[in-house]
């Protein structure tokens, strides 16, 4: 992906889909979500979860922004054209 793509999260505001593929993908956000926990984005009209497998603060950034990086959990094949993802 050249330029990060905006999703909007369920709980408010927005990512930035940093890198992704069929399983993984990386996002920054403004919140922190631990590890372990699932991160719910909107997705062509549809809840998408992301596994949460790391949250790193990214430093000297202002706003305070957080990589996350996870997996996946039930990315439809509607999704993933949304989003641009090859399978």
């Amino acid at each position: 992906m050249s330029e990060a793509l905006q999703v909007p999260l369920v709980r408010g505001g927005v990512c930035s889909l940093e890198s992704a593929d069929a399983n993984h993908v990386v996002v920054d956000v403004s919140a922190p979500s631990p590890p372990g926990s699932t991160l719910e984005l909107l997705v062509a009209n549809a809840t998408l979860g992301v596994k949460v497998r790391s949250c790193r603060r990214l430093p000297d950034v202002e706003p305070v922004r957080y990589r996350i990086e996870g997996r996946w959990v039930s990315l439809s094949r509607t999704q993933r054209e949304a989003l641009g993802i090859r399978a």
